[in-house]
């Protein structure tokens, strides 16, 4: 059964994979296959394929934290 973006809960970790980095700062992230458009606000630079963890901070509009070493960073 294909993930959902409209099933995410405030507060829930998730974890999504780079597609593809935009050269706006933004990058494509894919929900086991469900794509979404990320704008980066962490200064740091991610790398297609990699697989991140975010923390679901917003509903509408849709916003995440990125997880890192138990720490958070504005995602979108």
């Amino acid at each position: 059964m294909k993930f959902t973006l409209q099933q995410l809960r405030l507060g829930q970790v998730v974890e999504a994979r780079v597609v593809e980095v935009l050269g706006s700062g933004a990058f494509i992230v894919s929900f086991s296959g469900d794509l979404i458009r990320v704008a980066n606000h962490t200064g740091r630079p991610f790398q297609g394929g990699e697989s991140i963890q975010l923390k679901v901070t917003g509903l509408r509009p849709l916003s995440f934290s990125y997880l890192a070493l138990s720490r958070t960073k504005r995602v979108i």
